[in-house]
């Protein structure tokens, strides 16, 4: 995992350092915000769970059009309620490494004014961790897929080098092992995400 996340920093600066070059605006900022998750499944408690995120973003852009790129570092949140015969009601605490690519379209703003961008793409997340609160006796973490994708929407709002944004993350895989015997049938994931963020360049 450190060398994935190396990786995709590591392209994300080369490819901004590289579009100051072109004839397009390049900028490399940060961002931290809330989550708010829910867990599709028969089993699972079916509530919106508070969560945090933060990491790195890498924005190419030309006119009213761009591209977005971020690595990001995410918590969620799940409860569960009779999953397993010997856990009647449970916590899990996943941690999650993030990967969304936005395609960007300008639909107000001016150079004087604030910018308001609407956003859509894909969205790969790996797990890094699956903690339990209780007294499920395994591997936790065994039960979840090593990695999941999602469909994202959103706006966010600029003005000079700051953002403030939301989106919905729709999970497009389930997320569940089933391989598992108690893992069975969909699990899909549902986020709300607020956030703020900061542009260095």
């Amino acid at each position: 995992m450190k060398n994935v996340l190396f990786t995709v920093l590591s392209v994300l600066l080369f490819s901004a350092a590289n579009a100051q070059d072109l004839p397009v605006k390049a900028d490399v900022g940060v961002k931290i915000g809330a989550n708010f998750t829910q867990l599709g499944g028969d089993n699972w408690v079916n509530t919106y769970q508070p969560g945090i995120h933060g990491g790195v973003i890498l924005g190419v852009r030309k006119h009213k059009v761009g591209v977005q790129v971020e690595a990001l570092i995410s918590t969620a949140h799940y409860s569960t309620q009779g999953l397993f015969d010997s856990v009647k009601k449970g916590d899990f605490r996943a941690t999650y490494f993030d990967i969304p690519v936005m395609f960007e379209y300008r639909v107000i703003g001016g150079k004087l004014l604030p910018k308001v961008w609407v956003m859509a793409g894909p969205q790969f997340s790996n797990v890094m961790s699956i903690k339990t609160l209780n007294d499920f006796a395994g591997d936790a973490k065994s039960t979840f897929k090593s990695g999941y994708f999602a469909g994202v929407v959103g706006v966010e709002i600029r003005y000079m080098k700051f953002t403030l944004g939301g989106r919905y993350v729709l999970g497009l895989t389930s997320i569940n092992n089933e391989n598992v015997a108690a893992a069975k049938g969909a699990w899909n994931s549902r986020t709300g995400q607020v956030y703020l963020g900061f542009r260095f360049i």
